[in-house]
Protein backbone atom coordinates (compact mmCIF):
# COMPACT_ATOMS: atom_id res chain seq x y z
CA UNK A 1 0.00 0.00 0.00
CA UNK A 2 2.77 2.27 0.97
CA UNK A 3 4.71 1.92 -2.36
CA UNK A 4 1.13 2.52 -4.24
CA UNK A 5 1.00 5.57 -2.38
CA UNK A 6 3.84 6.70 -3.13
CA UNK A 7 4.01 6.11 -6.76
CA UNK A 8 0.48 8.14 -6.67
CA UNK A 9 2.37 11.04 -4.87
CA UNK A 10 5.09 10.95 -7.46
CA UNK A 11 2.31 10.84 -10.31
CA UNK A 12 0.64 13.87 -9.22
CA UNK A 13 3.24 15.71 -8.45
CA UNK A 14 4.78 15.18 -11.96
CA UNK A 15 1.40 16.46 -13.43
CA UNK A 16 1.34 19.48 -11.30
CA UNK A 17 4.67 20.46 -12.34
CA UNK A 18 3.80 19.93 -16.16
CA UNK A 19 0.27 21.49 -15.73
CA UNK A 20 2.44 24.88 -14.12
CA UNK A 21 4.80 24.34 -17.00
CA UNK A 22 2.53 24.08 -19.93
CA UNK A 23 0.29 26.75 -18.24
CA UNK A 24 3.78 28.89 -17.85
CA UNK A 25 4.12 28.34 -21.44
CA UNK A 26 0.61 29.94 -22.46
CA UNK A 27 0.67 32.81 -20.07
CA UNK A 28 3.91 34.23 -21.46
CA UNK A 29 2.37 33.58 -24.92
CA UNK A 30 -0.73 35.73 -24.24
CA UNK A 31 1.60 38.43 -22.71
CA UNK A 32 4.05 38.26 -25.26
CA UNK A 33 0.92 38.86 -28.19
CA UNK A 34 -0.79 41.45 -25.92
CA UNK A 35 2.38 43.44 -25.59
CA UNK A 36 3.69 43.21 -28.96
CA UNK A 37 4.44 46.36 -31.11
CA UNK A 38 1.02 47.82 -32.68
CA UNK A 39 2.87 50.83 -33.96
CA UNK A 40 2.76 49.43 -37.29
CA UNK A 41 -0.89 50.01 -38.04
CA UNK A 42 -0.39 53.50 -37.56
CA UNK A 43 2.31 54.22 -39.33
CA UNK A 44 1.06 51.74 -42.50
CA UNK A 45 -2.36 53.75 -42.25
CA UNK A 46 -3.93 50.62 -41.65
CA UNK A 47 -7.78 50.97 -39.90
CA UNK A 48 -9.15 48.78 -37.55
CA UNK A 49 -11.36 46.87 -39.44
CA UNK A 50 -8.72 45.88 -41.72
CA UNK A 51 -6.62 43.73 -38.87
CA UNK A 52 -7.33 40.49 -38.28
CA UNK A 53 -6.08 37.70 -36.29
CA UNK A 54 -3.07 35.58 -37.50
CA UNK A 55 -2.91 31.68 -36.55
CA UNK A 56 -0.44 29.96 -36.78
CA UNK A 57 0.18 25.83 -37.89
CA UNK A 58 1.95 24.34 -35.25
CA UNK A 59 4.09 26.15 -32.32
CA UNK A 60 7.21 27.26 -31.81
CA UNK A 61 9.98 29.50 -33.54
CA UNK A 62 9.51 27.58 -37.21
CA UNK A 63 5.52 27.92 -37.19
CA UNK A 64 3.85 28.88 -40.89
CA UNK A 65 0.91 31.38 -40.56
CA UNK A 66 -2.51 30.13 -41.37
CA UNK A 67 -5.89 32.20 -42.48
CA UNK A 68 -9.28 31.40 -42.83
CA UNK A 69 -11.17 30.66 -45.89
CA UNK A 70 -14.99 30.08 -46.42
CA UNK A 71 -16.95 27.66 -48.58
CA UNK A 72 -20.43 27.66 -48.69
CA UNK A 73 -20.96 28.05 -44.51
CA UNK A 74 -17.84 26.22 -43.84
CA UNK A 75 -14.63 27.91 -42.28
CA UNK A 76 -11.47 26.63 -42.78
CA UNK A 77 -7.92 27.51 -41.92
CA UNK A 78 -5.61 27.36 -44.93
CA UNK A 79 -1.79 27.92 -44.26
CA UNK A 80 -0.69 31.05 -45.97
CA UNK A 81 1.98 30.39 -48.15
CA UNK A 82 3.37 33.19 -50.24
CA UNK A 83 5.18 29.85 -52.08
CA UNK A 84 2.03 28.39 -53.47
CA UNK A 85 2.40 29.64 -56.79
CA UNK A 86 -1.09 27.49 -57.90
CA UNK A 87 -3.14 30.03 -56.58
CA UNK A 88 -5.14 27.60 -53.85
CA UNK A 89 -4.95 23.97 -53.21
CA UNK A 90 -7.03 21.49 -51.00
CA UNK A 91 -5.93 17.65 -49.35
CA UNK A 92 -8.61 15.22 -48.48
CA UNK A 93 -8.75 16.46 -44.73
CA UNK A 94 -11.99 19.01 -45.88
CA UNK A 95 -12.73 16.58 -48.88
CA UNK A 96 -15.66 15.41 -47.70
CA UNK A 97 -16.60 19.04 -46.28
CA UNK A 98 -17.07 20.92 -49.39
CA UNK A 99 -18.80 20.47 -52.56
CA UNK A 100 -16.50 20.42 -55.50
CA UNK A 101 -16.93 18.93 -59.25
CA UNK A 102 -14.12 16.50 -60.05
CA UNK A 103 -12.22 16.97 -63.36
CA UNK A 104 -9.40 14.45 -63.54
CA UNK A 105 -7.67 11.87 -61.09
CA UNK A 106 -4.16 10.98 -61.39
CA UNK A 107 -1.91 9.55 -59.32
CA UNK A 108 1.48 10.38 -58.07
CA UNK A 109 4.62 8.10 -57.56
CA UNK A 110 7.25 8.06 -54.75
CA UNK A 111 10.73 8.21 -56.36
CA UNK A 112 11.14 4.17 -56.68
CA UNK A 113 8.04 4.19 -59.01
CA UNK A 114 5.75 2.90 -56.73
CA UNK A 115 2.29 4.60 -55.46
CA UNK A 116 2.04 7.41 -53.32
CA UNK A 117 -1.42 8.59 -53.53
CA UNK A 118 -3.75 10.73 -55.81
CA UNK A 119 -3.99 14.47 -57.18
CA UNK A 120 -7.81 14.92 -58.14
CA UNK A 121 -8.26 18.15 -60.60
CA UNK A 122 -11.44 19.52 -58.88
CA UNK A 123 -13.77 22.91 -59.38
CA UNK A 124 -15.92 24.65 -56.47
CA UNK A 125 -18.41 27.33 -57.04
CA UNK A 126 -17.42 30.13 -54.81
CA UNK A 127 -14.82 30.97 -51.97
CA UNK A 128 -14.73 33.83 -49.69
CA UNK A 129 -11.11 35.50 -48.40
CA UNK A 130 -11.59 38.21 -46.29
CA UNK A 131 -15.05 38.23 -47.32
CA UNK A 132 -14.12 39.08 -51.23
CA UNK A 133 -15.64 36.44 -53.36
CA UNK A 134 -13.97 34.55 -55.59
CA UNK A 135 -15.91 31.80 -58.12
CA UNK A 136 -15.13 29.23 -60.40
CA UNK A 137 -12.16 27.78 -58.91
CA UNK A 138 -10.58 25.29 -60.69
CA UNK A 139 -7.82 23.88 -58.28
CA UNK A 140 -6.85 20.33 -56.78
CA UNK A 141 -7.26 17.97 -53.86
CA UNK A 142 -4.19 15.59 -52.75
CA UNK A 143 -3.60 13.75 -49.55
CA UNK A 144 -2.48 15.66 -46.78
CA UNK A 145 0.38 13.35 -46.07
CA UNK A 146 2.13 13.93 -49.37
CA UNK A 147 2.67 17.31 -48.01
CA UNK A 148 3.27 17.33 -43.88
CA UNK A 149 3.23 15.26 -41.36
CA UNK A 150 0.16 16.32 -39.63
CA UNK A 151 -3.25 16.87 -40.81
CA UNK A 152 -3.27 19.77 -43.14
CA UNK A 153 -6.17 21.40 -44.55
CA UNK A 154 -4.04 23.14 -47.79
CA UNK A 155 -2.40 26.08 -48.89
CA UNK A 156 -3.65 29.54 -50.37
CA UNK A 157 -0.54 31.96 -51.97
CA UNK A 158 -0.86 35.62 -53.05
CA UNK A 159 -2.78 35.21 -56.37
CA UNK A 160 -6.22 35.99 -54.18
CA UNK A 161 -4.38 39.32 -52.70
CA UNK A 162 -3.99 40.74 -55.80
CA UNK A 163 -3.82 44.55 -55.51
CA UNK A 164 -3.69 44.15 -51.70
CA UNK A 165 -1.37 45.26 -48.41
CA UNK A 166 -0.51 42.88 -46.69
CA UNK A 167 1.07 43.03 -43.64
CA UNK A 168 2.38 39.84 -41.33
CA UNK A 169 3.10 40.37 -37.75
CA UNK A 170 3.96 37.29 -36.15
CA UNK A 171 5.00 37.97 -32.98
CA UNK A 172 1.70 39.99 -32.45
CA UNK A 173 -0.56 37.41 -34.37
CA UNK A 174 -2.20 39.51 -36.85
CA UNK A 175 -2.49 40.16 -40.17
CA UNK A 176 -3.43 43.45 -42.14
CA UNK A 177 -5.37 43.65 -45.26
CA UNK A 178 -6.28 46.37 -47.04
CA UNK A 179 -6.71 47.62 -50.72
CA UNK A 180 -5.46 51.32 -50.63
CA UNK A 181 -2.16 52.30 -51.31
CA UNK A 182 0.64 52.69 -48.36
CA UNK A 183 1.81 56.57 -48.18
CA UNK A 184 5.22 56.01 -48.33
CA UNK A 185 6.33 59.76 -47.93
CA UNK A 186 5.00 59.15 -44.27
CA UNK A 187 6.77 56.31 -43.70
CA UNK A 188 9.69 56.45 -41.43
CA UNK A 189 13.11 55.31 -43.09
CA UNK A 190 14.86 55.09 -39.88
CA UNK A 191 12.23 52.29 -39.14
CA UNK A 192 11.09 50.40 -42.59
CA UNK A 193 12.75 49.25 -45.26
CA UNK A 194 11.05 49.72 -48.51
CA UNK A 195 12.32 47.40 -51.47
CA UNK A 196 11.10 46.69 -55.04
CA UNK A 197 9.66 43.07 -55.70
CA UNK A 198 11.23 41.57 -58.99
CA UNK A 199 9.00 39.42 -61.53
CA UNK A 200 10.21 35.90 -62.48
CA UNK A 201 9.40 34.99 -66.37
CA UNK A 202 9.49 31.53 -64.95
CA UNK A 203 5.95 30.66 -65.45
CA UNK A 204 3.69 29.57 -62.94
CA UNK A 205 5.75 31.57 -60.69
CA UNK A 206 4.69 35.16 -61.18
CA UNK A 207 3.24 35.88 -57.78
CA UNK A 208 6.34 34.54 -56.10
CA UNK A 209 8.07 36.86 -53.96
CA UNK A 210 11.62 37.73 -54.71
CA UNK A 211 13.81 41.01 -53.70
CA UNK A 212 17.49 42.15 -53.66
CA UNK A 213 19.13 41.89 -51.04
CA UNK A 214 23.35 41.74 -50.00
CA UNK A 215 25.14 38.50 -48.89
CA UNK A 216 29.34 38.73 -48.37
CA UNK A 217 28.89 42.05 -50.13
CA UNK A 218 27.57 40.90 -53.12
CA UNK A 219 23.89 41.66 -54.50
CA UNK A 220 22.17 38.98 -54.53
CA UNK A 221 18.27 37.56 -54.82
CA UNK A 222 16.26 36.00 -51.91
CA UNK A 223 13.40 34.37 -52.27
CA UNK A 224 10.41 34.49 -49.07
CA UNK A 225 8.27 31.74 -48.24
CA UNK A 226 5.81 31.90 -45.46
CA UNK A 227 4.83 28.44 -46.33
CA UNK A 228 8.33 26.78 -45.16
CA UNK A 229 9.92 26.44 -41.79
CA UNK A 230 13.68 26.05 -42.20
CA UNK A 231 14.98 28.79 -44.60
CA UNK A 232 18.52 28.02 -47.26
CA UNK A 233 21.02 29.26 -48.37
CA UNK A 234 21.96 28.14 -52.40
CA UNK A 235 25.77 26.38 -52.43
CA UNK A 236 26.08 24.32 -55.48
CA UNK A 237 28.92 22.28 -54.56
CA UNK A 238 27.64 20.71 -51.39
CA UNK A 239 25.59 17.55 -51.27
CA UNK A 240 22.47 18.79 -49.51
CA UNK A 241 19.03 19.01 -51.54
CA UNK A 242 15.88 21.42 -49.76
CA UNK A 243 13.99 17.69 -49.61
CA UNK A 244 16.88 16.27 -47.09
CA UNK A 245 16.80 16.65 -43.02
CA UNK A 246 19.03 19.46 -42.21
CA UNK A 247 21.77 18.41 -40.46
CA UNK A 248 24.42 21.22 -40.62
CA UNK A 249 23.25 24.62 -39.40
CA UNK A 250 25.12 28.11 -40.72
CA UNK A 251 24.89 31.81 -39.16
CA UNK A 252 24.78 33.94 -41.70
CA UNK A 253 24.87 37.74 -42.41
CA UNK A 254 22.07 39.13 -44.32
CA UNK A 255 21.61 43.38 -45.67
CA UNK A 256 18.35 43.83 -46.89
CA UNK A 257 18.55 47.62 -47.52
CA UNK A 258 19.72 49.24 -44.92
CA UNK A 259 18.80 46.33 -42.32
CA UNK A 260 21.82 44.09 -41.07
CA UNK A 261 20.66 40.50 -39.89
CA UNK A 262 21.96 37.61 -38.60
CA UNK A 263 20.12 34.50 -40.03
CA UNK A 264 20.42 31.80 -37.59
CA UNK A 265 20.80 27.73 -38.17
CA UNK A 266 20.34 28.59 -42.04
CA UNK A 267 20.82 25.47 -44.03
CA UNK A 268 22.94 24.77 -47.67
CA UNK A 269 21.52 23.30 -50.48
CA UNK A 270 22.97 22.51 -53.85
CA UNK A 271 18.86 23.17 -55.79
CA UNK A 272 17.41 26.40 -54.69
CA UNK A 273 15.47 27.04 -58.34
CA UNK A 274 17.17 29.71 -60.43
CA UNK A 275 14.32 31.66 -61.41
CA UNK A 276 14.11 33.48 -64.99
CA UNK A 277 14.62 36.94 -65.71
CA UNK A 278 16.02 37.80 -62.12
CA UNK A 279 19.07 40.36 -62.63
CA UNK A 280 21.54 37.93 -59.68
CA UNK A 281 21.19 34.56 -58.61
CA UNK A 282 18.78 33.62 -55.80
CA UNK A 283 21.34 33.02 -53.02
CA UNK A 284 18.57 32.69 -50.06
CA UNK A 285 15.34 31.10 -49.06
CA UNK A 286 14.31 33.38 -46.46
CA UNK A 287 10.94 31.83 -44.86
CA UNK A 288 9.06 31.49 -41.81
CA UNK A 289 11.32 30.45 -39.18
CA UNK A 290 13.72 33.65 -39.95
CA UNK A 291 10.43 35.60 -39.83
CA UNK A 292 10.33 34.48 -36.18
CA UNK A 293 13.87 34.79 -35.39
CA UNK A 294 15.00 38.12 -36.91
CA UNK A 295 11.77 39.57 -35.51
CA UNK A 296 10.34 40.86 -38.86
CA UNK A 297 7.19 42.96 -39.18
CA UNK A 298 6.50 41.98 -43.05
CA UNK A 299 4.61 43.94 -45.75
CA UNK A 300 3.74 43.18 -48.85
CA UNK A 301 2.63 45.61 -51.43
CA UNK A 302 1.15 44.37 -54.48
CA UNK A 303 -0.65 47.19 -55.36
CA UNK A 304 2.90 49.38 -55.39
CA UNK A 305 4.76 45.61 -56.24
CA UNK A 306 7.25 46.31 -53.37
CA UNK A 307 8.41 44.86 -50.22
CA UNK A 308 8.52 46.32 -46.17
CA UNK A 309 10.53 45.13 -43.40
CA UNK A 310 10.78 46.68 -40.26
CA UNK A 311 12.39 44.62 -37.32
CA UNK A 312 10.97 44.90 -33.71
Amino acid sequence: MKLKSRKGIIFISMLSVLIVLVSGYFIHRFVVILLADKTWIIDLGYEDNEIHKLTFYSMGNRSCPEIPIQIDNNIFKLMFDTGCGTGVQFTDAVEDKIDYALLEKTETLNRDGSHHGWNKGMKINEMKVFGEQFNNITTSIADWSMSSSSKLNGLIGLCYFDSKVITLDYTGHRIGIRSTQIDYTNLDEAKYVVLPLYKTTSKGQQDLLFFEAEYNNQPIIVYLDTGKNYSYLYNPDCSSSIGDMPTKHLDIPLKIGGLELTLKDITEVNDIAQAKGLPYSTMIELNSDQIWKCKLLVTIDLIEQKIIFRKF
